[in-house]
């Protein structure tokens, strides 16, 4: 049984080191890490039009890119690293998933068919289950528990930046020295900050006196489904994904296929085609909309979770159906200006749940599994967010597409996908209403 007092303790002292150079330069290169992750993984869906073209692509092929090549490996991979990161170094942990999958995003320039492309998007997908749960985790456990909301908040800030960088560069990059080429640009950088991680990170947990045993995995997910909040935080927040990667996996396609005649004439007066438009357009309003939904709900579940536990559930919930409605006006206006413009209004939203909703989880999880709580979180997330959302809406675009044309066949898959949104948000304010007695149960207070 462990001593909740050393246990405390040994968290205190983990946390004190917080305001030091070591713990600011962590967070630092662990939210470019986290920024590299999401560009390499999003790159391939401002690349999708050039990639269907050159390999002879159906939808639903661009939408197992985008999601399911992922979801094969990297939810299943996600939950054995996060036990080795509960158990071990988890920097050094992160320092190799970023050099693996930078390599095979890099590598990718070679696929000649699409079960290459889809076999070494999978490569991806593996290394970046490494990434993210043992990443939080290691912030977690180096910041008090008033600053952890905060802490969080800025390593997701490498969503929206990682995303964006990836939408600018890939659909200007691609124009200018194609698609290949743009993916062996987005891995190099990977390479260089994996080997400044392992070389210059340490992990808390060696600088804590008190050495604690990680519960098995079957008492860690016994643990874990006893918790009715955690469950809904976790299939909420992946429905929300489901919303947000199935509408950016064929953004791009929507905007090439619906208003390719005004990003034609806007591109001539600014020197770029219309891919690099979308790109350009998507990015910079995605990076600041995301940016500060980000911080401001990290900032709100600090000053609200302290005073009242259910507002880590509840500013999900209102941002999950919000950023469903915002994605409906992107996706109807009849302007592609408006329609850009609006997309930075929906990254608000689909950004306000990183931190109050990832420190719900690992709050809930107690002080030992945490990263095997977000690898749990992951895996589901993968599975419905990153598998299903792209997929399914590519094969209803498929479907559409002969009565609707190719356009407004993906603009009506696009929106059908949309409706999960509501019940993303239904689901996470019912763990608002649980979340207080399972703290209570969890926590002892």
């Amino acid at each position: 049984m462990t001593n909740i007092a050393a246990v405390k303790a040994g968290e205190s002292g983990s946390a004190s080191g917080a305001g030091d150079r070591g713990a600011r330069w962590m967070v630092t290169l662990l939210t470019i890490g986290y920024a590299l992750n999401l560009l390499d993984r999003q790159i391939i869906n401002i690349l999708g039009e050039p990639i269907k073209r050159d390999l002879h692509l159906a939808d639903w092929q661009l939408g197992a890119l985008s999601g399911i090549s992922f979801a094969l490996l990297y939810s299943v991979a996600a939950l054995p690293i996060a036990r080795l990161a509960d158990r071990s170094n988890r920097a050094r942990i992160i320092g190799i998933a970023i050099l693996v999958w930078s390599f095979f995003t890099a590598a990718g320039a070679v696929a000649a068919n699409f079960v290459q492309l889809l076999l070494l998007r999978i490569g991806v997908g593996v290394g970046e289950a490494g990434g993210g749960p043992p990443s939080q985790s290691l912030i977690a456990d180096s910041f008090p528990p008033e600053r952890r909301s905060g802490a969080l908040a800025i390593f997701s800030l490498g969503a929206p930046v990682g995303a964006s960088i990836g939408l600018i560069g890939g659909g200007i990059l691609a124009g200018v020295i194609g698609w290949r080429w743009t993916l062996v640009c987005a891995g190099v950088p990977g390479l260089v900050l994996g080997a400044l991680v392992l070389l210059t990170v340490r992990d808390p947990h060696r600088d804590v006196p008190v050495k604690r045993e990680a519960p098995s995995l079957r008492s860690a997910l016994a643990m874990l489904a006893s918790s009715r909040a955690f469950l809904l935080i976790v299939f909420g927040t992946a429905l929300l994904s489901f919303v947000n990667y199935g509408a950016m996996a064929f953004a791009g396609s929507f905007y090439l296929r619906i208003h390719v005649v005004e990003l034609a004439a806007l591109g001539a007066r600014i020197g770029l085609d219309p891919l690099g438009v979308v790109g350009l357009g998507l990015g910079l309003l995605g990076a600041t909309g995301g940016s500060l939904g980000a911080m401001v709900g990290g900032r709100l579940g600090d000053r609200l979770g302290v005073r009242d536990v259910r507002a880590l559930a509840l500013i999900p919930a209102v941002g999950s159906v919000l950023c469903a409605a915002s994605y409906v006006v992107m996706f109807t206006l009849p302007g592609a200006v408006a329609s850009l413009a609006s997309f930075a209004v929906a990254s608000f939203f689909s950004s306000l749940w990183y931190g109050p909703g990832t420190l719900a989880m690992q709050r809930l999880a107690g002080p030992d599994s945490k990263a095997t709580a977000l690898a749990v979180a992951l895996l589901v997330n993968s599975m419905i967010g990153l598998s299903l959302g792209p997929l399914l809406i590519g094969v209803a675009s498929d479907a559409m597409a002969p009565g609707l044309g190719q356009a407004e066949g993906l603009r009506a898959g696009i929106l059908m996908g949309l409706s999960a949104g509501l019940v993303s948000g239904l689901l996470l304010w019912l763990a608002s209403r649980r979340i207080a007695a399972d703290l209570t149960e969890r926590e002892g207070v």
